[in-house]
């Protein structure tokens, strides 16, 4: 448990509330019985026991940074990359009942579209034009996270080089990383 058992009380005593606060910074969504989303803007609103499911969501703009990514290229060289993405939500409703996790759905098909990408180039073209490989990547996820209600505003990398051999965290020994004979 992360909280303590006065926090466990005073969440679940807010949930039977008959009314939401929205803030200006974000939309809520309401449900009766499950059907019939409906947006909600900033201000109070009447949530009837049992009858209306409510989810609030912040829409100020925010970014998803990638976990860094090792990935061979064409010419068989190993770079290692990270990349930020940066969005907002336009559509609170297609957000809500649109995607289950917004956030790992996201990185799931960036990273599989970069990874892509970047096994069909040699290295030689994509440190040259990296901004090539950033405005596929925006024009993917642009594509695919309208359907999500979201906007995607600014893709770029934070970070990419390449390096000598990959670390298998779990398969190399410290001897092995110690001697670079391996």
């Amino acid at each position: 448990m992360t909280g303590t058992f006065v926090e466990l009380l005073m969440n679940n005593f807010l949930a039977l509330f008959p009314f939401v606060i929205v803030r200006s910074y974000q939309r809520g969504v309401r449900w009766r019985f499950g059907r019939l989303p409906c947006e909600l803007a900033p201000g109070f609103h009447w949530k009837i026991w049992l009858w209306h499911q409510v989810e609030i969501f912040d829409v100020a703009d925010e970014a998803i940074e990638l976990p860094i990514q090792s990935v061979i290229t064409a010419d068989e060289k190993l770079v290692c990359f990270s990349v930020n993405i940066g969005f907002r939500v336009t559509d609170i409703v297609a957000h809500a009942c649109g995607i289950q996790d917004f956030h790992e759905s996201t990185k799931a098909i960036a990273m599989v579209h970069l990874a892509r990408r970047v096994r069909e180039m040699k290295l030689a073209e994509l440190v040259s034009d990296l901004k090539k490989l950033e405005n596929s990547l925006e024009g993917t996820l642009t594509t695919r996270l309208k359907q999500w209600g979201t906007e995607v505003f600014s893709v770029g990398f934070t970070n990419f080089a390449e390096v000598p051999r990959q670390i298998r965290l779990f398969g190399d020994s410290i001897s092995h990383l110690n001697n670079p004979n391996h």
